[in-house]
């Protein structure tokens, strides 16, 4: 009969003074050294958070930030302490943020744009602190819209809305930001009525909830627009109709593009009521009817 073998004795807190313990007086290669002889699993759970953290400061004081991500997220996946949670957050905020920034270099030249997005990224979503999950949410959304991805800047700017995060100050910006991002996907060459139209409504929505907001100016000039960009789409849909001979199509439409109710549609007259668009419209109709 095979003698029984018991599962190898897992290790503690205390096989990890040493290292502890060069770390702290900035000795962080001989650390390294001693953590290398390890693995997270060697340890008991409440120890593998130690373990995971100790080595992120390592590999931060070598300035090897792609191991110090690796071990401070590790960390953060893990429950614990919410001091020391934080702690690890805030070192991913910040190396993300520099990533992010191109402040940090792969082999002294290149930068890593993308590592600082996924780091950001999943402190957003998986961090526990909600100060940096929010403040790492605002930054990924910056991020994307200026690189113009606004459906991914969308994503985050909405989630900076969720209500774990109210009362962060994060409000307004992001509101109007979100209005912002559906404004940018307007595409002029090209006028889509329900983009337009959808643009319109969330800074509609915008100087509704925020009316003495920081960004009311600019929201107010980009609502004017967008009303004048309706009435062009309107326009526009009018001339095609016009061109191809159907004439009642033509008429609907610019009707509605002068800012006058069309078989009892009274919303987009009201919206677009006031625009150069309008004017435009005003003298299309006149000649439509005129013609016919």
């Amino acid at each position: 009969m095979a003698a029984c073998s018991a599962p190898p004795q897992q290790l503690s807190i205390h096989d990890l003074d040493e290292a502890k313990r060069l770390a702290d007086l900035g000795a962080y290669e001989q650390a390294e050294d001693i953590l290398d002889d390890f693995e997270a699993e060697d340890f008991d759970l409440p120890t593998q958070r130690d373990y995971n953290l100790l080595y992120g400061k390592v590999a931060d004081g070598l300035n090897d930030w792609s191991t110090s991500i690796r071990y401070y997220e590790a960390y953060m996946a893990q429950t614990g302490p919410a001091q020391r949670a934080r702690e690890a957050e805030k070192r991913l905020l910040d190396i993300g943020t520099q990533l992010l920034n191109g402040e940090l270099k792969v082999l002294f030249f290149f930068t890593d744009k993308s590592r600082g997005v996924v780091t950001l990224e999943n402190l957003a979503l998986l961090g526990n602190d909600p100060h940096m999950r929010a403040e790492a949410m605002a930054r990924v959304a910056a991020y994307h819209y200026q690189e113009e991805d606004y459906d991914d800047a969308i994503t985050f700017y909405a989630g900076l809305l969720q209500p774990e995060f109210q009362g962060m100050g994060w409000e307004d910006s992001a509101s109007f930001q979100l209005a912002m991002c559906h404004y940018g996907m307007i595409k002029l060459r090209s006028l889509n009525g329900p983009s337009i139209r959808f643009a319109l409504e969330q800074f509609r929505a915008y100087l509704g909830q925020f009316p003495g907001g920081l960004h009311r100016k600019e929201a107010e000039r980009k609502l004017a627009i967008c009303r004048d960009l309706l009435g062009q789409y309107h326009l526009m849909v009018g001339d095609y109709y016009r061109k191809i001979g159907n004439l009642e199509g033509a008429r609907y439409h610019y009707t509605l593009a002068s800012g006058q109710p069309a078989k009892g549609n009274n919303t987009i007259a009201s919206l677009v009521k006031g625009t150069p668009a309008a004017a435009t419209a005003r003298q299309r109709l006149a000649s439509l009817e005129a013609s016919s």
